[in-house]
């Protein structure tokens, strides 16, 4: 591989590393965050439809920051233990606060968003 392929490579990956960085301080400082009035704010959208769509991108940035590991299958797997114990964490931290609940249809919801953007990106990169 060529030094400019090489420099493009490593750019493309800091780019990914850095929106799985974001997106998890993200998701995690919302999910633990004393909103009030969330209702306002998810009005239209269903809050089982944010957990996954949340999901979702997580899988997506997480598997194009992992994508550089050894074997691409190692890193969707890596990518999909990341979003599912981020999940669980979410879940967990949430009992810990006094504003928000913990509530297993949020976890399905996130591993259903995991699930989508996991199958999504596979196809991506077979057929790339």
């Amino acid at each position: 591989m060529s030094e400019l392929a090489l420099a493009a490579e490593r750019e493309r990956n800091r780019f990914w590393e850095a929106a799985a960085t974001v997106w998890s301080a993200a998701v995690l400082g919302l999910a633990v965050s004393p909103l009030r009035n969330v209702d306002l704010i998810t009005a239209p959208i269903s809050d089982k439809v944010l957990h996954a769509l949340a999901f979702f991108f997580g899988i997506m940035v997480w598997a194009g920051a992992l994508q550089s590991a050894p074997r691409r299958a190692r890193a969707m797997t890596l990518a999909v233990a990341v979003c599912v114990a981020m999940g669980a964490l979410i879940e967990l931290l949430q009992t810990q606060t006094a504003t928000r609940t913990s509530e297993m249809g949020d976890f399905i919801a996130d591993l259903a968003g995991i699930a989508v953007g996991g199958l999504l990106w596979a196809f991506m990169r077979f057929r790339a």
